[in-house]
């Protein structure tokens, strides 16, 4: 086990290492690339993007903008070893919980949020393809098409089905035996629902866009154009909705289409060294505190069987 955690967390890095010997890079001098400035336009973009999309949360959640931050920030960390939702969303919900939201609430808020980072990178993706496009695309034009509609739609039938009892999932959940955890999923909709409108929505989507288009901007003393710079950050969130740890070898390859080898090596280095800068806030993950949680909603299951008991 403890094998399986430190493979996790050196994946990304021994990638990298296996991408520099396959196109023959001089790790040093791809390094050497990386001046003063571009690492300081990097993170300033990548700062900037979750300072915006921050405020987002903030609202979403209904909580203060510094811990919507952290949130935020340490999610981006842990995303780097746990792929899905039981990194960047529980890492999330967890910190919303130590800041006063039940853990269930904050879960179902943080998919909320998710869903509006998948579903406006997808767009975007989608949007600046014809830009530079090659067959290879393909496959990541399909994650993200597959992506829009399975959270659109995901999120729309939890919204439309708030305060109502469906059948179809009673008999599902009792398949399951997890008949008597019907009560968080009526708390999820019943967060969505108090969390969303059709005008927070598109505003939601209108932020979490300029955060993206912000952060490419970063890009610039690497690759000084402004679309490709876009397209560039777009193609590495697409790849890393493929749940590898790092997006390890995905990312690299949605890169390579259009850069070059050298490029590609110093894009992906710098967005894993920013990514890592979020484990300094790793104490705000209490694992006693969430084992509390979780025997509390098992406590809670026991006495609400839900609806249909």
């Amino acid at each position: 086990m403890r094998e399986k955690k430190w493979l996790l967390i050196f994946l990304p890095i021994i990638v990298l290492l296996v991408y520099s010997e396959i196109f023959n890079l001089n790790i040093v001098l791809a390094l050497e690339k990386i001046n003063p400035s571009a690492i300081l336009s990097f993170l300033g973009g990548y700062f900037a993007q979750i300072i915006i999309v921050s405020f987002r949360d903030k609202k979403i959640v209904d909580t203060d903008l510094k811990t919507a931050f952290k949130a935020r920030f340490l999610g981006y960390a842990v995303g780097l070893i746990v792929p899905g939702w039981a990194g960047q969303e529980l890492t999330r919900s967890i910190v919303y919980n130590r800041n006063g939201k039940a853990l269930v609430e904050g879960f179902s808020l943080s998919v909320t949020e998710a869903s509006f980072d998948v579903i406006a990178g997808c767009i975007l993706f989608i949007t600046l393809l014809p830009i530079r496009f090659y067959i290879i695309d393909v496959i990541y034009i399909l994650v993200a098409l597959g992506n829009i509609v399975g959270w659109s739609t995901g999120i729309a039938y939890l919204y439309s089905t708030a305060g109502k009892t469906v059948k179809i999932e009673v008999n599902l959940l009792k398949l399951l035996r997890m008949d008597k955890y019907y009560y968080i999923l009526e708390k999820t909709k019943k967060s969505i629902k108090v969390a969303l409108s059709i005008s927070r929505a598109l505003a939601y989507l209108g932020i979490t866009i300029l955060g993206y288009v912000i952060f490419s901007l970063g890009l610039f003393p690497l690759l000084p154009n402004v679309y490709l710079d876009l397209l560039v950050a777009m193609s590495y969130f697409v790849s890393t909705l493929i749940p590898i740890p790092g997006a390890s070898g995905v990312s690299e390859l949605a890169l390579a289409i259009f850069l070059p080898p050298s490029l590609v090596f110093d894009i992906v280095t710098l967005q894993l060294f920013a990514y890592s800068l979020g484990f300094s806030l790793i104490r705000e993950i209490d694992l006693n505190e969430l084992k509390k949680e979780l025997d509390k909603i098992k406590r809670d299951g026991e006495l609400h069987q839900g609806p249909f008991s």
